[in-house]
């Protein structure tokens, strides 16, 4: 008898897809049911019925057990620029990500309105708090971010990623980003009604990226490649 044949590509990355998804949940139950720093890799492995290495193949560490979402999140975020409609402008793009979404990859407000949906985030959200390591992942995550803004925004406006402009700009909008991050993290530890933290959140972002736009009026906007109009918008 032969060899069986490959999966097809598309099933094996199904099955990955799922693989790691699941050690994930796991983990981060784990995690608030314990505090990210009582619960090991070993025993997350265990809990999932796989190897320590088999772990590590799906995740580089283990703050990014729980911070799993960081490449989607930037993807959403770097796609609101680059997917934004013509004459619509950089910062009324983002704007409208930030608001919409409890997150940025999606997922919009209801969970907060639902007891059960906001009882899990505000668990997530301390277990996040409590931790310095994953603080830290925090603060390292932003200054990704800040590299992944400043591609999005030299390759739109045409110029370096190094360029001071591009710099400035990208470092303002991680700023707005993070102070929307403390808005709701504060509002749903605090267990202030979802209304009140969406209106919270909507008000920081709005006010944010508003100054964002009069501060930067030559790079939120986009040339057209094929005119050379130039197209642009206003929060």
């Amino acid at each position: 008898m032969g060899s069986p044949s490959p999966l097809p590509a598309g099933r094996r990355q199904r099955k990955k897809a799922l693989t790691r998804q699941a050690i994930s949940d796991i983990a981060t139950e784990m995690f608030m049911a314990r505090g990210f720093d009582d619960v090991t890799v070993a025993e997350i492995a265990e809990a999932a019925d796989v190897s320590v290495k088999t772990v590590f193949n799906h995740f580089g560490s283990k703050e990014e057990l729980f911070l799993d979402r960081e490449a989607e999140i930037f993807a959403a975020i770097t796609g609101a620029i680059a997917d934004r409609a013509e004459g619509r402008s950089i910062t009324e793009a983002l704007a409208a990500q930030l608001a919409d979404h409890r997150i940025p990859a999606g997922g919009g407000w209801s969970a907060l309105y639902d007891p059960e949906g906001a009882a899990l985030f505000r668990r997530f959200l301390r277990t996040w708090h409590e931790s310095p390591s994953l603080q830290g992942r925090y603060r390292l995550s932003n200054e990704r971010l800040a590299g992944e803004l400043r591609a999005a925004l030299g390759a739109d406006a045409g110029l370096a990623e190094d360029d001071v402009r591009v710099r400035v700009m990208a470092a303002m909008m991680v700023g707005v980003i993070h102070l929307r991050y403390e808005t709701i993290s504060a509002a749903v530890c605090a267990e202030v009604p979802a209304g009140e933290v969406e209106r919270r959140v909507r008000a920081v972002v709005a006010e944010g990226m508003a100054r964002v736009a009069r501060a930067f009026p030559d790079l939120d906007r986009r040339q057209d490649a094929q005119d050379g109009r130039v197209t642009s918008g206003r929060l």
